[in-house]
Parts: C-alpha cells; structure tokens; sequence
C-alpha cells in the first residue's frame, strides 16, 4: 500500500498554558492557523465540551472547511517528560536567519543551528516543555 502522509500528531505538554504562547506563535507562522479546542474520555473519544472528566486538547490545523487533512494536537498530562523523538518542520530556503531571531523571541529553548548548514540547513530547538522540535530548509528531492 502507499503510504498516504500522516494524519495527526499528538504531542504531551505538562501544561497547555505553558506552551501556548509558544505555539500560538509558531504554528501559524508555519500554516497551521486554525485553533481549536476538543476534549478527550478515557477511550481516545473526542467531545467538543468538557464535562469535567475530559483530557484537554489543543489543536492547530492548516486552514480548510471541514475535517483536517492532518493536525498537530497537544494533550496536557501533568506527568510528561520529554523524550528524544523531535518533530521536524520544512520551512523555505534560506529562511533560516529570520527563523533564528523569531525563535529567540517567541520562547524557543536551547536553539542550536544544525552543524552541517549546506548539506542540512536546519534549526534544533525546544519548547517551553522541553519537546524537541526542528525547522529544516533544505530543498525537496526531485
């Protein structure tokens, strides 16, 4: 079968507020514009109010009517600890300088530039929850 791209990412973040500013800032900047809120039971199902019981869940997906072609969810959980998978984000080339500065500025932690800028122009970063995140600007192969 082919594979048909990715339908979602669920992200744990230990507070939602936390991270917020942060991904308000980012994700639209990257085309994920569309804020929502839903609400997750026990069972993985999805509830549009809280009844007082429901996980929270924020998320950003590319603007469109109807169902999103894919998001990018963030789950609070009090108990998460970050982990050594990074989510990686394409961005233009040679975008790289100004991505730099805005990181700086909206809360990215510990930015690094990718030790092989020609052959992998790319930013390593953190959010405010330590979940590790790339913007990578190298050019889609043919």
């Amino acid at each position: 079968m082919p594979f048909l791209g990715f339908d979602h990412i669920d992200t744990r973040v230990r507070s939602i507020k936390s991270v917020e500013p942060f991904y308000d800032r980012l994700l639209p900047a990257l085309g994920l514009t569309e804020k929502r809120l839903a609400f997750v039971d026990a069972n993985g199902e999805w509830h549009d109010a809280d009844a007082g019981r429901y996980n929270t869940v924020e998320y950003y997906e590319p603007p469109q009517a109807g169902r999103a072609a894919f998001f990018i969810g963030f789950i609070e959980d009090a108990a998460m600890q970050p982990v050594g998978t990074r989510i990686a984000f394409r961005i233009a080339a040679g975008e790289l300088d100004r991505w730099l500065k805005d990181l700086k500025t909206i809360g990215g932690c510990k930015i690094e530039l990718s030790e092989e800028p020609v052959d992998y122009p790319a930013i390593f970063f953190e959010d405010p929850s330590g979940t590790k995140l790339e913007l990578v600007a190298r050019k889609p192969r043919p």
